[in-house]
């Protein structure tokens, strides 16, 4: 006769013998992965008791970052942009000197991004080769992509 856990369990609900079990109502303590070897797990404990984490956290950490860092360019430099367009406006005489001087801004700026996200692909690489499970890997930004919206986010004058 097959046992029907499902069953059994549902039972137990209705008689009340999961009503007060010991941290109800607290977080699991999860410190450990079942599915790591002794080793992995040993040097995983002797890094976070010394305050250090594996090279993949770390790189992970840095990829949020600099994915952050590369919004913060674009929007500050399209706000840029539309604070000497209106300075354009107002003082039309100027229009040439402020579109040379964004112009060198930018290229000099999108030098910069391009540079990033070369960086950024290169961790991302990093990262999904040192991640040990497959279901967590990053994806690669698509720099052609990412520069035709910089273009498109922060166009000529």
């Amino acid at each position: 006769m097959p046992i029907n856990v499902n069953k059994q369990i549902e039972e137990a609900m209705e008689r009340g013998e999961f009503a007060n079990l010991p941290g109800k109502g607290k977080p699991l303590k999860l410190d450990t992965n079942p599915f790591l070897t002794p080793q992995a797990r040993m040097t995983n404990r002797l890094l976070k008791e010394n305050g250090f984490a594996p090279r993949w956290v770390e790189l992970e950490k840095e990829i949020k970052r600099e994915k952050v860092q590369l919004e913060r360019i674009l929007i500050n430099l399209k706000a840029r942009r539309e604070r000497l367009v209106a300075l354009g406006q107002q003082y039309p005489y100027r229009r040439e000197v402020i579109r040379r001087t964004f112009e060198q801004e930018r290229a000099r700026v999108l030098t910069h991004y391009s540079e990033k996200l070369e960086n950024l692909n290169r961790k991302i690489q990093r990262v999904n080769l040192l991640m040990p499970t497959r279901n967590r890997q990053y994806v690669l930004i698509n720099r052609a992509q990412a520069l035709d919206c910089f273009q498109k986010a922060c166009p000529i004058l």
